[in-house]
């Protein structure tokens, strides 16, 4: 419990900052047995086991006479809603913390890069009527929406949010805050005209999927461009066009043909998923990879538009740790405030590792041994060793990693395994930079 309550004081909340969010925040009037470090202690000790309750939660001081507490009592004070203000204040907190830009080519170009995903978690079929979901004759689920935006370059989350599973991608796009200087990088899902110009108003710039939907025109003649005609007989194609009208935004389409078993693939996909009968034209433009962009530099080439675009796959890692190691997918029969402070908790720690460990550990290990750390790996390690945080926490705040046992344990446990058949997500970024 110590290591835990130097863990929390390294990341700037010991407990008189803590006690002071609390009693600004309403949740606690005067400190009695708990005060702000222990609930907390008590939230976050707990947060990555498959099961959160207040069971589970008043265990953590069982070995504390002074601070032994029932369940009943922590219930009491863990259902207020001022404990979730208090649990806000302290994500917000840190994920408006900033890290050191990374060294990047792309930085002089852009001063963000900013990748945003969104994914669906299942819930408590209770929840039903706070979060929604998907509802026929016969069932309904009840689901939550996780928006999350991350900065490739520092690292750092710009949007980390649990919506109502009817707020769409589309709904949720203004959301995000827009920087000069920025590149965001998102699905289709995202894509209206409206945000374009939002962003480019802001004088960023984006990189989404090509959407059929939209129509697309010739920059000089403002006549309908047939997209399948432009790209068909060709291996790659780097062309200006209008998108949504005659007068609408100039942006740069890059298509590069992909092999017949990933076509075939895509197709096989789009007509599963589809709810009607995909037309054969957007069946036949499945044989490219195609993009659309602002960027306005002869400097970038398609296979750069490419490259920025995979590294989506980031927030992909980050859902698969989510669900797969954090149980987000998995929670149990909560009631609705404590399914916020749950969340909320996990999110939090995610949080610590991917802006306060991550990065300097990745660092410290390919410096030493050459390899890459797996995000995917080391949340999982960390996960069934909560202790360990602490230590590197600790390793962190003395900037003394030689002689540490601890980063030659994350190199043997955490690292990726060598493959010839992809590449990681390292090694992207390395090939973007």
């Amino acid at each position: 419990m110590d290591k835990y309550i130097n863990f929390l004081h390294d990341l700037g909340f010991d407990r008189t900052k803590l006690n002071s969010l609390a009693i600004e925040n309403k949740f606690i009037e005067r400190i009695r047995k708990l005060d702000g470090l222990d609930y907390l202690l008590a939230l976050l000790h707990n947060v990555t086991k498959e099961v959160v309750s207040f069971n589970t939660m008043a265990s953590t001081f069982v070995d504390d006479i002074d601070k032994c507490v029932t369940k009943q009592a922590l219930h009491k004070a863990m259902s207020k809603e001022f404990f979730i203000v208090f649990i806000d204040k302290i994500f917000n907190e840190l994920l408006q913390t900033k890290l050191g830009i990374a060294n990047s080519k792309l930085k002089s170009k852009f001063r963000r890069i900013v990748i945003q995903d969104s994914s669906i978690i299942k819930l408590p079929q209770r929840l039903y009527e706070f979060f929604s979901g998907v509802k026929n004759n016969f069932s309904q689920v009840a689901n939550a929406r996780v928006q999350v935006a991350l900065d490739i370059l520092t690292n750092t989350f710009t949007l980390f949010s649990i919506d109502s599973y009817s707020i769409n991608d589309k709904s949720a796009a203004h959301k995000l805050q827009i920087n000069n200087g920025d590149l965001i990088i998102r699905d289709r899902g995202y894509c209206t005209i409206a945000e374009m110009l939002r962003i480019l108003a802001h004088k960023a710039d984006f990189i989404y999927r090509y959407y059929h939907v939209f129509k697309y025109y010739n920059v000089n003649t403002g006549k309908v461009i047939d997209v399948y005609k432009l790209v068909k007989n060709k291996k790659k194609l780097k062309a200006k066009v209008r998108i949504g009208s005659p007068d609408g935004v100039i942006v740069t389409l890059c298509a590069d043909k992909v092999s017949d078993a990933i076509a075939n693939e895509r197709r096989r996909q789009l007509k599963k998923s589809s709810s009607g009968t995909p037309s054969n034209v957007l069946l036949q433009l499945l044989s490219w990879s195609i993009y659309f962009t602002s960027i306005d530099d002869d400097e970038i080439t398609s296979e750069d538009i490419f490259s920025l675009y995979k590294l989506r796959w980031r927030i992909e890692i980050i859902f698969k740790s989510m669900k797969s190691h954090l149980n987000f997918d998995n929670i149990h029969d909560v009631s609705e405030n404590q399914l916020k402070f749950i969340l909320k908790g996990k999110m939090i720690w995610l949080l610590v590792v991917t802006q306060f460990i991550y990065e300097v550990i990745s660092k410290v290990v390919f410096k030493k041994t050459g390899k890459a750390i797996s995000l995917l790996k080391l949340v999982r390690y960390l996960k069934d060793n909560v202790n360990v945080m602490a230590e590197i926490m600790a390793l962190i705040k003395r900037k003394i990693f030689d002689a540490s046992d601890t980063i030659d344990i994350l190199t043997k446990y955490c690292c990726y395994d060598t493959r010839y058949d992809r590449k990681n997500h390292h090694e992207q970024m390395n090939d973007s930079s």
